[in-house]
């Protein structure tokens, strides 16, 4: 088997990078071994690429946050376990409902404000109370930008020369630097010998990608035609959780089916999911883990590693 998977973390604190992997690794196992075994069994053949960035966004969070950076590598394996107790047949909105302590404000603002925030210009400002990191990802006058997407280029680098099949799995503000590493390996003249090379699977997970401000931020972004857009995907497989306020604009078929007209990609999909994470108490959908157990992520996986 010559796949190579890469996955690429998302927004907020993180632990350790070896915590984060495992954790990450350990909930996708669980998810194939529940519902594809062969697949599971064959996941040991998948060369995995983990994308870290997470000690360049705890740093900016502490100085912009004044708060000192805590490992919560216990409260996620604990939401993790909790979570490997569910049969595939209990992710369903009627278990969602019963979690404790939902919170849909952010989801409920979100959707009310998401066609007026770049008509009233309030799109940064809501993004920077709700998630800094993210505003700062496209903010030109610091470095942070480049520095999170700096870990991804080496290993994305290595997974095209290896010309087999590769998969890329992201969450939150992971699906950004995704799509712009993307962009700029089919765009950009320095990979001039990697412009033909295609992912043949993107899969985001509570992507901020749809959002009508993220999309006026990213590469490619005043750009015409074809260039406009990354020319390197086959197929887009975009997954958003009921009530996940980052992903709150998740018709990604619908945002980029300009993609499709211009014969860059041979398919986007958008699936609405239940994210059943809970941690420290509290429903959480944005949740990483939900997201990586859910079975439909299970099943994309799964064929990806099949076919």
């Amino acid at each position: 088997m010559n796949k190579t998977l890469l996955l690429v973390h998302g927004r907020s604190w993180k632990p350790p990078e070896s915590s984060l992997r495992g954790l990450w690794l350990d909930a996708i196992k669980w998810g194939l071994s529940r519902d594809f075994p062969e697949a599971a069994a064959r996941f040991s053949e998948v060369r995995v690429e983990f994308i870290y960035y997470g000690d360049t966004n705890n740093d900016f969070l502490q100085e912009t946050l004044n708060k000192a950076w805590v490992d919560d590598t216990e409260s996620r394996r604990d939401t993790l376990q909790e979570l490997m107790k569910l049969s595939a047949s209990q992710f369903i909105r009627e278990t969602y409902d019963n979690l404790p302590d939902k919170d849909l404000f952010m989801e409920a603002v979100a959707d009310m404000l998401s066609p007026l925030l770049n008509f009233f210009q309030l799109g940064e400002e809501l993004i920077d109370q709700v998630a800094p990191d993210m505003r700062e990802y496209w903010n030109d006058e610091t470095l942070f930008g480049t520095a999170v997407r700096l870990p991804m280029i080496k290993p994305f680098k290595r997974a095209l020369d290896r010309n087999g099949s590769t998969a890329i799995v992201s969450h939150s503000l992971g699906s950004m630097i995704s799509y712009d590493i993307l962009w700029k390996f089919s765009r950009y003249g320095e990979w001039f010998d990697y412009w033909e090379k295609k992912v043949d699977l993107f899969i985001t997970l509570g992507s901020p990608l749809g959002d009508v401000t993220v999309r006026s931020k990213l590469k490619g972004k005043d750009a015409k035609g074809k260039r406009r857009y990354p020319g390197n995907i086959r197929k887009w497989v975009n997954i958003a959780a009921e009530d996940d306020y980052i992903s709150h604009d998740f018709k990604i078929s619908e945002d980029y089916q300009e993609m499709k007209e211009l014969d860059l990609i041979e398919s986007i999909e958008d699936y609405k999911i239940c994210n059943l994470s809970v941690r420290d108490g509290k429903s959480n959908p944005h949740h990483i883990s939900g997201y990586l157990v859910h079975p439909r992520t299970a099943e994309i996986l799964a064929h990806w590693i099949l076919e």
